[in-house]
């Protein structure tokens, strides 16, 4: 089956927002991505359900009313201050206001209107929060389907980046995503592949022989030349590193060493019990990284190969 041509730019951008400063950097970070056909803003809203023993059932409501037009009208006002921060060039531009749970109308709606991409603030609640309820956030980026741009930081051009390969099947969908040129201006572009000898409690390093471990070496440099010579006939300037380790411990490392201002990787669309089980490395990144973070999905067209 022949694969769809796959548009230049995102036709579609939804960007949730509300009346934190991180959703006015997630509104703002669009002057660094290249104009998209559509920008959907959309707050979400959740309306006071009161049930009092001893109340009546028409005060309640009274209540409740009162309740949803004060919410309503602060969610008009922030939509109209997001609208006001959108670059000229974001031409269609449409408002939505929602009643729900957030996350499950960000989704909903990336669903409905066949979203390319989320564009969202990331509060970082702190680990223990994080496990316990979950951010709005990690939720959106763990569920779906289509790419996700967490921003937690003020908006800069993304002019130094670091690309996460992890096999040539996640490079390939990195690739294709670049080659549309997402961004405005060209970047430099460092490629990082972890090579996994050892982890903290199981210290495969000193089981493997030197000729497996050579192997693998070279695997992950031909891996990251290939990407690299690829990203360089797209325009792009292009380092690679190879480096062996927790994959976690040295993407941090380097994330601190290079201080990009934005992280791509690669993240199939996992079953639910995948997203549990398999996603130690993308979590720790998101929740860890001081710079945005881009979540690049597997393209339907290969999902379905």
């Amino acid at each position: 089956m022949k694969t769809p041509t796959a548009p230049l730019t995102p036709k579609t951008i939804l960007i949730p927002v509300d009346d934190s400063s991180q959703a006015e950097e997630a509104v703002r970070s669009i002057q660094a991505l290249s104009p998209p056909e559509r920008v959907l803003l959309l707050h979400t809203i959740s309306i006071p359900q009161l049930a009092y023993p001893g109340t009546g059932i028409s005060v309640g409501h009274d209540i409740s009313g009162a309740a949803e037009m004060t919410l309503r009208k602060e969610g008009t006002r922030i939509l109209e201050k997001a609208t006001s921060l959108l670059p000229p060039e974001c031409r269609q531009v449409s408002q939505h206001l929602e009643n729900g749970i957030p996350a499950s109308v960000i989704l909903s709606m990336m669903k409905h209107e066949s979203v390319d991409l989320i564009i969202m603030g990331s509060r970082g609640l702190g680990t223990i929060k994080e496990y316990l309820m979950g951010s709005v956030s990690h939720r959106v980026a763990t569920h779906a389907s289509c790419n996700v741009l967490l921003v937690k930081a003020p908006v800069v051009p993304f002019k130094n980046m670091l690309l996460l390969i992890e096999q040539p099947l996640d490079a390939g969908w990195t690739i294709e995503f670049l080659a549309r040129k997402p961004f405005r201006d060209t970047h430099h572009v460092t490629v990082l592949h972890v090579i996994p000898f050892a982890q903290p409690l199981l210290p495969i390093n000193v089981l493997l022989p030197d000729s497996w471990k050579k192997e693998l070496q070279n695997g992950g440099a031909r891996l990251t030349k290939d990407v690299a010579d690829k990203l360089s006939i797209l325009g792009y300037s292009v380092e690679c590193i190879v480096e062996t380790g927790a994959p976690s411990l040295v993407i941090q490392r380097q994330i601190s060493r290079l201080q990009p201002q934005l992280v791509l990787m690669g993240t199939p669309d996992r079953s639910p019990l995948q997203r549990l089980t398999h996603g130690s490395v993308s979590h720790a990144t998101i929740h860890h990284s001081p710079c945005s973070v881009l979540l690049i999905r597997e393209p339907p067209s290969h999902a379905l190969a």
